[in-house]
């Protein structure tokens, strides 16, 4: 297994920091002229990224790292204005990143020995108290790592999750072509094990070839959750088999987004 420095466990401050990855250039979209995470979403017109903050901040979540583009100045006016004054944002900014993975790597500098809560800025999410349950059961078992698992008729765009009977995650399938699973992981909680490994990894791999703009290879963050279980960290589950989510990455989503129910 990875080395688990014990001290790191027991010396790790309490509470949890929200991480999000805000660095994307939203691709997906033409044409889009202001930052993806401040398109307006669900019956009543909020930026999509106000869903998940509401997720953290409802799971009792009062810090949370963004890592964002600086051209992105419509996303750092919102999250600086008074809507958030609730939370303590800390905004890291960047020219632009090799993938998630280096994005995550980036936002966990300075909190690597924190309890972590992930999500996807632009992925609309119910129930509202998923991040809850996953930070119960990380605290309750012996997991480094807990997904909160949602259903997708989309596996061909997403991280397909197989799991034991007991809700262990044994593969983690990246987009498949085909596939029997059913289920797709779009939330995270991790402890500072999972936080000191993923950085490694990244960090380790710019050092070796000298060219940080595509580390370990991995534009996916799926990629770094299946290799940390071939490295022995374990990983849980929760299930949310009657949850909703929606990517609003593409148009055809967007427009269904639109009509969203918060």
């Amino acid at each position: 297994m990875f080395d688990d420095d014990q001290n790191i466990e027991n010396s790790r401050p309490t509470g949890y920091v929200g991480l999000i990855p805000a660095a994307g250039f939203g691709s997906r979209l033409p044409a889009l002229e202001n930052a993806k995470e401040m398109l307006a979403v669900g019956d009543n017109s909020r930026p999509v990224i106000a869903n998940l903050l509401d997720i953290m901040a409802g799971a009792g979540i009062q810090d949370v790292t963004i890592v964002l583009r600086p051209q992105k100045t419509d996303l750092t006016n919102y999250l600086q204005s008074d809507v958030w004054g609730h939370l303590q944002l800390d905004l890291k900014f960047t020219p632009g990143t090799g993938g998630v993975p280096e994005t995550v790597a980036l936002g966990l500098e300075g909190i690597e020995k924190r309890d972590i809560a992930f999500g996807f800025p632009d992925i609309l999410l119910k129930p509202k108290g998923a991040l809850t349950t996953m930070m119960q059961k990380l605290e309750a078992g012996n997991s480094q790592v807990i997904l909160g698992l949602f259903p997708t008729g989309s596996p061909e765009k997403s991280d397909m999750v197989k799991t034991d009977e007991k809700g262990t995650v044994i593969e983690i399938e990246i987009k498949p072509a085909r596939t029997k699973l059913d289920l797709t992981w779009l939330l995270a909680v991790w402890k500072p094990l999972f936080s000191r490994y993923l950085v490694n990894t990244i960090w380790s791999s710019c050092t070796a070839t000298g060219d940080s703009s595509s580390p370990h290879g991995t534009a996916h963050l799926g990629q770094i959750f299946q290799s940390a279980i071939c490295a022995g960290i374990p990983f849980g589950t929760v299930s949310f088999e009657y949850g909703a989510s929606l990517d609003i990455g593409t148009p055809d989503d967007l427009v269904l987004a639109r009509t969203w129910r918060f």
